[in-house]
């Protein structure tokens, strides 16, 4: 049984095989565009750079998140600490 779901036009399935979703004359010609793209250093060169890139900016949002989160919490006690011992 398979379960669709759009988000953000993008059609996500839950309950089937990955491999199912990808279409059948990608599949034969994978092996072709592996090859196109060895052949073509700056298309190479291209998806290299555009993988290291997202990557680290998702490791950049992570780590910004970490740091809000580290931020919020240390002022969240602070707080309290100072409500405890003056107000209190």
């Amino acid at each position: 049984m398979s379960y669709l779901l759009a988000l953000g036009g993008v059609l996500l399935a839950f309950g089937t095989e990955i491999v199912d979703q990808i279409p059948e004359d990608l599949r034969e010609r994978g092996t072709e565009i592996i090859d196109t793209v060895k052949a073509n250093p700056t298309l190479l060169t291209a998806l290299i750079i555009v993988g290291v890139l997202t990557a680290g900016l998702f490791i950049w949002g992570v780590a910004k998140q970490v740091f809000k989160a580290a931020l919020f919490g240390g002022l969240a006690s602070a707080a309290t600490w100072y409500w405890y011992f003056n107000i209190r």
